[in-house]
């Protein structure tokens, strides 16, 4: 091992030491000073910190916007006597949000989750882009890009 490697590797070792030294040299106050000691004491006139019994806070977060929830399903009997008029296209398509197992999206002003229906369709996937919506036949609604 050469000279140099020796003082690179001694270095911070000798440079503790004489730290700690110094460290010893430096005179510290154990107790604040006067002046010190009135900053600490400092309450602002009026000021005064009540205890207050905790709050419990759900574990559900909810928007702040209020959407309207997507009409229940149909009973079985009624479902099959209404056929799907209403035709939807890419331009009811509001917004799309997919955040890890959580699909959303807002159809014609109403917030939808997969496997929702509205107007007798069925939400059959939310992707980032698109929605499938089924009745007897499928179709993709698709997020209009903006320019």
């Amino acid at each position: 091992m050469d000279n140099k490697t020796k003082i690179f590797i001694a270095f911070p070792f000798v440079f503790i030491i004489i730290l700690l030294v110094a460290a010893n040299y430096i005179p510290l106050a154990s107790e604040p000073s006067e002046t010190e000691g009135q900053i600490l004491a400092f309450i602002p006139a009026g000021l005064s910190i009540k205890d207050s019994p905790m709050v419990s806070v759900s574990g559900e977060i909810k928007s702040p916007i209020e959407f309207l929830a997507a009409p229940a399903e149909l009973d079985q009997g009624k479902k099959d006597d209404i056929v799907a008029e209403i035709s939807y296209n890419d331009s009811d398509l509001s917004l799309i949000v997919v955040s890890g197992a959580r699909k959303m999206a807002i159809i014609k002003g109403l917030l939808v989750r997969e496997g929702d229906s509205i107007d007798s369709l069925k939400i059959a996937a939310i992707e980032p882009d698109r929605v499938l919506i089924k009745n007897k036949t499928e179709k993709w609604l698709h997020l209009e890009k903006v320019k």
